[in-house]
């Protein structure tokens, strides 16, 4: 299983890949990667919660609505702190180019 730090980079970095490419103009963009962060780790909530079907959920397809949760779990069986790593590093590198593109485009001129 992959470590929470790895899926919370993987969903805010593919949050704020689909918020720059498809709704440039979303308003509180950092507000929204760190929710897509937090999407990602809803499946591990069967670590806070006491519940066999919470714990269930976690091993089905489903969980890969989460940013692809299940998989990621899958592929980095031995909780990676490399994996992990190189996911943040990603984040931090997607959220610069981000930024730089978002400050980049002219805005609209305001008319009084």
């Amino acid at each position: 299983m992959a470590q929470g730090i790895t899926h919370f980079a993987v969903g805010a970095t593919l949050t704020t890949l689909l918020e720059t490419l498809a709704v440039p103009d979303v308003r509180y963009p950092r507000v929204w990667a760190l929710l897509g962060g937090g999407w990602a780790m809803l499946p591990d909530a069967a670590k806070l919660v006491d519940s066999d079907a919470v714990y269930a959920f976690h091993y089905t397809r489903w969980a890969d609505l989460f940013w692809g949760h299940r998989t990621l779990d899958r592929a980095d069986a031995d909780d990676s702190t490399l994996l992990g790593a190189v996911a943040v590093a990603l984040f931090i590198l997607v959220t610069a180019v981000a930024e730089h593109r978002e400050y980049r485009t002219p805005g609209v001129a305001e008319s009084e």
